[in-house]
């Protein structure tokens, strides 16, 4: 009868390991992660093929919400991130197990980036699991235009959060918050030393040069799974030193540091923007290997897909010219001659205009530009006759930076004797009379 027995609670015991082996190799789906945003909370809704114990865990700088799945298998197709701004809800992140390559992968965590701390409270329904957390308080009687604007302006004020997601690239000096989950001995923060790298014990050095925080964060996990089991690993920007660009000009001069990839555009932006005697037309972008080059700030206003792909990096430095440096001289037979300043395009015609318009005595067919620096100079005829008369536009070139036009009242014969006689006396009087 013993015997019996035995074998009974053997065969219960085998069947109660059997069903529990079972039960916990069993393919649970993630089938929908949905939020719902009320006036005073927000629900991330989490469901699943069957119900699952879920494990969260709070994380500061920046503040988050980590979801995990300890003892159940749950494999998903989302994509890695997700934006949805809702509440305080800024993204959700799928972190997967790096071992396969299918649609449906298994999921390691899901990561929720929060605007702010908040509090939660987390509820079962069925296989679902419900997370409910207060909204950001705003202040009564506000419209909704003045709600956005504060969004903007508290957004602009958590650098913190910038470079999270906007491509900013890792630089010497600059000092890093490393968190790896459930392992503090191994978090810490860390300086990016001259050569672009770190040290996080048991990883000697990692270079970091020009990547970016998730970047970073991919090739940290890589480096610590020689010692860790599926390391998870957060790394925020504490300070930023490293992409520093120099404003110069008629502009509020300094050195300023970009904490994400940033626009000429939005940089002039940030800085206060160009004065009132700048020359907004001739912005000109020196880069770190010291090539130049110029833009037009009001036509970057006009054409935002124009603009986002002129970047700000580290190490250039943006000059912003005065109005005085870019004009022209306008003398001989106009009404009055006078610098006419550049704003945008100049031609001989608008130039002349500018200056009042020719006189009665005027030979329209022999105009000379003078351009060039002393000891260079080149004469170049303009008909304007032909251009008034024919609209031979072809002729009414546009004008650089100190160039002279010159109007005379004989027809110039020999271009070059003109220029060895009269540019000297009018390129002096030019930039040291006016």
């Amino acid at each position: 009868m013993k015997v019996f027995r035995r074998a009974y609670f053997f065969l219960l015991a085998s069947l109660i390991l059997a069903l529990s082996f079972c039960a916990s190799s069993k393919r649970i789906q993630l089938i929908d992660l949905s939020t719902k945003e009320s006036q005073a909370e927000t629900e991330l809704v989490l469901t699943t093929s069957d119900p699952v114990y879920i494990n969260h865990t709070k994380l500061d700088n920046p503040p988050r919400l980590m979801i995990s799945f300890p003892g159940s298998k749950v494999f998903s197709s989302e994509n890695e991130e997700s934006i949805i701004n809702k509440g305080p809800i800024k993204s959700i992140k799928y972190g997967y197990y790096t071992e396969e390559n299918q649609v449906q992968r298994q999921l390691q965590f899901i990561l929720v980036e929060l605007t702010q701390d908040t509090p939660f409270r987390v509820s079962k329904d069925g296989s679902s699991t419900i997370i409910r957390m207060k909204n950001p308080e705003t202040s009564p009687g506000l419209s909704s235009q003045e709600k956005i604007e504060i969004e903007l302006q508290s957004q602009e004020g958590e650098e913190e959060d910038l470079p999270a997601g906007a491509g900013y690239l890792i630089g010497p000096e600059d000092i890093l918050n490393i968190e790896v989950w459930n392992q503090p001995d191994i978090s810490r923060e860390v300086v990016v030393n001259n050569e672009g790298e770190i040290t996080v014990p048991p990883v000697r050095k990692l270079n970091v040069m020009g990547l970016t925080v998730s970047q970073l964060e991919e090739n940290l996990a890589k480096a610590l799974s020689k010692y860790l089991i599926d390391p998870i690993v957060f790394v925020a920007i504490k300070e930023f030193n490293s992409q520093r660009v120099t404003a110069l000009g008629e502009i509020k001069t300094g050195m300023y540091t970009l904490k994400r990839r940033t626009t000429l555009v939005e940089f002039l932006g940030q800085t206060g923007g160009p004065t009132d005697n700048a020359d907004t037309y001739h912005i000109r972008l020196i880069k770190k290997d010291k090539k130049v080059f110029v833009y037009d700030f009001n036509e970057l206003l006009k054409n935002p897909q124009k603009s986002e792909s002129i970047i700000v990096s580290g190490g250039d430095t943006v000059y912003v010219p005065p109005l005085e440096f870019n004009k022209v001289l306008v003398v001989g037979e106009v009404k009055e001659p006078r610098i006419v300043p550049i704003k945008g395009r100049l031609t001989v015609i608008d130039a002349i205009v500018g200056a009042g318009g020719y006189t009665r005595d005027a030979v329209l067919k022999s105009v000379i530009v003078i351009r060039g620096e002393l000891g260079s100079q080149e004469g170049i005829r303009i008909n304007v006759k032909e251009i008034l008369k024919k609209a031979d536009l072809s002729q009414n070139i546009e004008l650089q930076p100190g160039d002279i036009v010159y109007v005379p009242t004989t027809f110039v014969v020999h271009i070059e004797r003109f220029i060895r006689v009269f540019a000297y006396p009018l390129t002096w009087y030019f930039w040291f009379i006016y």
